[in-house]
């Protein structure tokens, strides 16, 4: 159990956290490595998940959820995990077609399938579904899903993205094909980070935190809030909810940074380890670290975004 109580900062606290953190790491990783260069390639993706899979097994989820939990009441629990599919359920109806953008190891798809028997489900990721055995209302499709060319306009009721468009760099290509393959008030749930103000407006030190932790989970820069709700009106999609999780989900991200405290506590082992290990495994470490500090400074945010055509 990951209790925050205990350990709440001020925001202004967590900046400094921030910066020092970034000072120290500083002292035996060369972070400019992990900000150069491609971030959010296909092949950077594609990568970035198949080198993390055993730590997502192992630290995240054995049953395979990949996004982060919310504890409503302050204090981690696992079964968390299950509040972003069963608030996507209650828009799930009878003959529904759903489809989901980027579905990882599947745990998501496969959960609503199973509860929504009578609905038919759509994957699209770049990689293959791995479940075994999964129910027969699903159909996976291996592709990049910016464009949807196997769905008709106005032929879904329900797509959702849970912590996946953050790796893209035009969103609002993504979002006018959702909207032009939902029917007429049709849903898009997202979840998804933002920063709290436009990047420029951060001194350098959190400029690199937030390069950092974009890096970690080979996204593209994270966008400012404002940023977001632009692509989503520009692409003709009306906002019906937009919840604030943040705090919800820093029992997680406090449990994470524990993790990778623990081995940047040792600076020669974890300079031999980040030598050994690869380029993306070491930036998912680098996002756990700074994670809880960047959601705690009021520098990033979590959201549930209901979407409406």
């Amino acid at each position: 159990m990951y209790d925050i109580s205990y350990s709440i900062m001020s925001s202004q606290e967590s900046i400094n956290q921030l910066q020092a953190k970034i000072d120290y790491m500083s002292q035996f990783v060369d972070l400019e490595k992990f900000i150069k260069g491609d971030k959010n390639s296909q092949k950077q993706i594609l990568s970035y998940y198949r080198i993390n899979h055993w730590a997502y097994k192992k630290f995240h989820s054995q049953d395979g959820f990949m996004h982060f939990r919310i504890s409503k009441n302050g204090v981690y629990s696992d079964q968390d995990v299950y509040h972003q599919p069963n608030f996507i359920s209650q828009f799930i109806t009878e003959n529904a077609k759903v489809v989901e953008l980027g579905f990882g190891q599947g745990s998501n798809i496969v959960y609503l399938a199973n509860r929504h028997p009578d609905a038919q489900f759509y994957g699209c990721d770049l990689e293959r579904l791995k479940k075994k055995n999964p129910p027969q209302n699903i159909c996976t499709f291996q592709q990049d899903y910016s464009t949807l060319p196997q769905f008709e306009d106005n032929s879904i009721n329900v797509v959702y993205a849970i912590e996946t468009i953050v790796h893209n760099t035009d969103k609002e290509k993504i979002y006018k094909e959702v909207y032009r393959i939902l029917k007429p008030n049709g849903v898009f749930i997202v979840y998804d980070y933002a920063l709290d103000a436009d990047f420029d407006s951060f001194n350098p030190h959190i400029q690199k935190v937030i390069a950092l932790i974009s890096k970690g989970g080979a996204a593209a820069i994270i966008e400012s809030l404002e940023q977001m709700h632009a692509h989503y009106t520009n692409s003709g999609l009306t906002i019906e909810q937009d919840t604030d999780y943040t705090r919800e989900i820093l029992p997680d991200l406090k449990r994470l940074e524990q993790k990778a405290g623990k081995i940047m506590q040792k600076q020669k082992l974890a300079k031999l380890m980040f030598r050994c290990l690869p380029e993306q495994f070491v930036a998912n470490i680098i996002l756990g670290y700074l994670g809880y500090d960047f959601g705690n400074g009021n520098v990033g945010s979590y959201h549930e975004w209901v979407l409406r055509k």
